[in-house]
């Protein structure tokens, strides 16, 4: 399979592209780019809007995703950060430290639908609106081409409570279940429990670095 790393999209919050983020000496999307090839991963691309992420060493795709983040303002689509391609992808996310072991996890799974890669705690039941999302392994890319076409029109229908569609309403979608409610299907969902995490902070940046210092 390729792997495109999810890097499109603006965050103001942030004051680098936030899959830019150094984390422990590291640039995010630069230790997944590095993760991959210590793996022999020889098809690896990003796919993002900004020229920053140019020369890192994989061909970058021209990602023409509108989707922006503002001040708690959201426009455009998320879910078009979903690249599209008519091969089997893995996509991984540009603003995820992936731990190694996560890495071959991903890399090792034999899927044989679409499967969505998220952390352990979205399957506790107390946790019924939350989890972490990692990604996804497409192997059906028509398939995921449709959900993601679905998504779009049910978000401009205003019919997604949180206003805007990101990966967890793609997945339900995809699974043809309720968008707006947590429902996990454990045979198309890979778990990552360990401690990878998908950074939505400058605050969690400060964290992790202090945690793996300490290592």
């Amino acid at each position: 399979m390729q792997v495109i790393i999810m890097a499109g999209g603006e965050y103001f919050d942030f004051k680098t592209p936030k899959q830019l983020s150094v984390i422990n000496g590291e640039p995010l999307v630069v230790r997944t780019i590095r993760l991959l090839k210590e793996r022999n991963i020889e098809e690896i691309y990003i796919s993002a809007t900004s020229s920053k992420f140019d020369n890192l060493g994989v061909p970058r795709l021209e990602h023409k995703n509108s989707f922006r983040a503002k001040d708690g303002i959201v426009t455009g689509y998320w879910v078009d950060a979903y690249y599209p391609t008519d091969k089997p992808t893995i996509y991984l996310h540009g603003d995820v430290y992936y731990t190694e072991e996560a890495i071959d996890k991903i890399l090792n799974y034999k899927a044989k639908v679409n499967t969505f890669i998220g952390n352990a705690i979205a399957l506790n039941k107390q946790h019924k609106n939350w989890g972490e999302p990692f990604g996804w392994i497409v192997v059906n890319q028509k398939q995921f081409r449709k959900a993601i076409e679905d998504t779009k029109r049910l978000q401009d229908e205003g019919r997604l409570e949180r206003g805007y569609a990101i990966s967890w309403e793609l997945y339900r979608v995809q699974n043809g279940t309720d968008p707006n409610k947590m429902f996990i299907d454990e045979s198309n969902y890979l778990v990552i429990d360990d401690d990878t995490i998908d950074i939505d902070n400058e605050w969690q940046i400060e964290i992790l670095n202090n945690k793996l210092k300490e290592k």
